[in-house]
């Protein structure tokens, strides 16, 4: 098995700066400005990247996570309540939820967009640069997207019930948590940007994507994008959809040997 670290998510919205505004402003976050790459913003997140990106124009309307959003990034807070007051002296929707895995919050961002914020009281807190612990996905097919998670992509099931699979990787990586009750996303094949139809979609780094890519076709997964290099950001990847439809990239970043 090749290894694959989930360590970035894509976002696409349709005004990029708007979003950004509110995620420098309201929630304080730091950005990398660089127009040379059309309108995109870098956040200076830890544990997983978050880059935002034009989105397009046919792009679904998002109407809740599961709906419209499969993909949920969580942000980890030292203190839930001041995480929850700092929301609500800013205006930002949001709503206190309860699940096995403990209290959290669901904010409402741009675009309709929803993240998590769970409590970790021994998180570094800093909202400039805040800490993704992980990635919340809605499934509508729960075993299959089981068994894509794990045979395809190797990840490590460290808890199961008939509603949540939750996967973690070691030395502190992100990790990924599925739980049932999605609707599944039409793949946008033959599409010059396809991630680009999604408003989150997930990246996963390998030393060798060529070995990765010859792997993905033994699996017979749908590609979205085939193995392409982008002499703009020096990186390999490949486009593929998971068990729903959901975007995947599998990267490496420089341009891999010929061997």
């Amino acid at each position: 098995m090749i290894p694959f670290i989930l360590n970035w998510f894509g976002m696409a919205v349709h005004d990029v700066t708007a979003a950004s505004d509110f995620y420098n402003q309201k929630l304080g976050f730091s950005f990398v400005k660089d127009e040379k790459y059309g309108p995109w913003r870098y956040f200076q997140t830890r544990r997983m990247t978050f880059e935002l990106f034009q989105a397009h124009h046919d792009r679904p309307k998002v109407n809740a996570w599961g709906n419209g959003q499969a993909l949920r990034p969580v942000i980890l807070v030292r203190d839930l309540s001041a995480a929850e007051a700092l929301l609500r002296d800013q205006g930002i929707t949001h709503a206190r939820l309860t699940s096995e895995f403990g209290s959290k919050i669901e904010l409402t961002g741009p675009d309709e967009i929803r993240w998590g914020l769970m409590e970790s009281p021994d998180v570094d807190m800093d909202w400039a640069h805040p800490v993704v612990g992980g990635i919340e996905l809605k499934a509508s097919n729960l075993h299959a997207q089981k068994d894509f998670y794990t045979r395809v992509l190797g990840m490590t099931i460290e808890h199961e019930t008939d509603e949540v699979i939750h996967f973690k990787k070691p030395n502190g990586e992100a990790w990924l948590r599925i739980e049932a009750g999605g609707n599944p996303t039409p793949a946008r094949m033959n599409e010059e940007k396809p991630a680009f139809f999604y408003p989150i979609w997930i990246s996963y780094e390998t030393s060798d994507v060529k070995r990765a890519d010859a792997w993905i076709q033994q699996q017979k997964v749908t590609t979205l994008c085939p193995l392409t290099y982008h002499e703009d950001w020096k990186g390999t990847d490949i486009i593929i959809s998971d068990a729903d439809g959901n975007a995947i990239q599998l990267v490496q970043y420089g341009k891999p040997s010929d061997r």
